[in-house]
């Protein structure tokens, strides 16, 4: 961080007393700070022994440039190696005109958090979107939430998210962004360019679990929705087996500090039939759906729907 800012100063002040550096980044800006392993390419007017050809810092941070030679990359913005080089050239040409373009970032780190199968730190290689380092961590975990979180430092500039917020105590902007927009082709524009030192956070899926004799058992993740009735929830679980207690189906919610989770006794026959009032399932409740055959108390049914949630399959599409 201290880097940064070091060398966004640096940037400021040359750029004060300078014209505007001739910089095309993709995905960056000119305050893009270089690193071992980032490659370039670069354009200078008039000098055809470095038009077009790659180059790369290599891991003691410098780069050598024909008629240049060895100089120091790692550790200044864009901005900076732009006005050193143009500074080496002065001798040779009387305006450099300068255009470096980054090509591939090894450098730039990218943090990805929770419910991917490969969280931790990430490389960016060139320009890559939301949805291609998230691919790159391993993908998310099935019960993974799609409302995915982007935390962006102010020197890498906008975030580019409705409503993100400013954090000016930290020099962050935090925005929100819904998977589902990207996945479903809604909003193409959600899946927004990375930038070098974002922190992409994903979070662990609302899910409500319906266990027991239903068709069709599992985890159901509530998407953007807060809470899923009964009547939904066992619509989503294809219904009862013909061998349900129909009348004795338990739900089973987490109370925080207590030990164990609190019952409430659901009579799916006549909530279906509109002669008692549906219930509102909360994230991670347990819908238990007992065996009619069963002669078990309600504590060991409980113990068995506690049990079978444990790897349960988690469905999506609410």
């Amino acid at each position: 961080m201290k880097l940064l800012i070091t060398c966004l100063l640096g940037f400021v002040s040359f750029a004060a007393a300078q014209p505007a550096p001739h910089v095309s980044v993709p995905g960056a800006s000119a305050a893009y700070v270089l690193g071992p392993g980032d490659q370039f390419v670069m354009e200078i007017a008039d000098l055809e022994e470095l038009n077009g050809k790659t180059h790369r810092v290599d891991t003691d941070g410098t780069v050598t440039l024909p008629l240049v030679g060895r100089m120091q990359a790692a550790g200044l913005t864009l901005a900076e190696f732009e006005a050193e080089l143009d500074q080496k050239l002065s001798a040779q040409l009387k305006e450099p005109r300068i255009a470096i373009t980054v090509t591939e970032s090894l450098s730039q780190p990218v943090t990805v958090l929770g419910w991917v199968n490969n969280p931790g730190v990430q490389r960016l290689r060139g320009r890559q979107t939301l949805a291609e380092v998230l691919s790159q961590a391993g993908g998310l975990k099935s019960d993974a939430g799609y409302r995915v979180t982007v935390t962006r430092q102010f020197i890498a500039g906008e975030l580019p998210v409705p409503g993100a917020k400013r954090d000016d105590a930290n020099q962050v902007t935090t925005g929100e962004v819904n998977l589902s927009d990207i996945l479903e082709a809604r909003n193409p524009a959600a899946n927004i360019s990375i930038q070098p030192r974002d922190v992409i956070t994903v979070p662990r899926a609302k899910v409500i679990y319906v266990v027991g004799e239903v068709k069709k058992s599992g985890g159901f993740t509530l998407e953007q929705k807060n809470s899923l009735s009964v009547i939904q929830a066992m619509a989503l679980a294809e219904g009862a087996t013909k061998f349900a207690a129909r009348n004795r189906a338990l739900i089973l919610r987490q109370v925080p500090g207590a030990p164990n989770r609190s019952e409430v006794l659901v009579d799916l026959d006549k909530v279906m039939a509109g002669k008692s009032g549906d219930v509102a399932l909360e994230p991670d409740d347990i819908l238990f759906v007992p065996n009619s055959a069963a002669k078990v108390i309600r504590a060991r049914a409980v113990e068995i729907a506690i049990t079978t949630i444990t790897g349960v399959v988690i469905w999506r599409g609410l």
